[in-house]
């Protein structure tokens, strides 16, 4: 997915909506309703802060590494 970022977000929607729909996840991501709706679109841009409560929300930790 290197290069798509609008595939992983797309696939990101497709994990909220399998973990009761993206609504559900705007409280624990403490997000309001649209701007998750945007977060996760095709043509979201989300901010480093959206996205990691987001992952956050759906379970994935957010972990830099290094490429060595």
């Amino acid at each position: 997915m290197e290069g798509e970022p609008e595939l992983f977000l797309l696939a990101l929607r497709n994990v909220a909506e399998a973990q009761g729909g993206v609504a559900q996840g705007t409280e624990k991501a403490k997000l309001n309703r649209e701007s998750l709706y945007k977060i996760l679109s095709e043509r979201g841009n989300p901010e480093l802060k959206s996205l990691d409560a987001c992952l956050h929300a759906l379970g994935f930790p957010l972990v830099v590494t290094a490429n060595h």
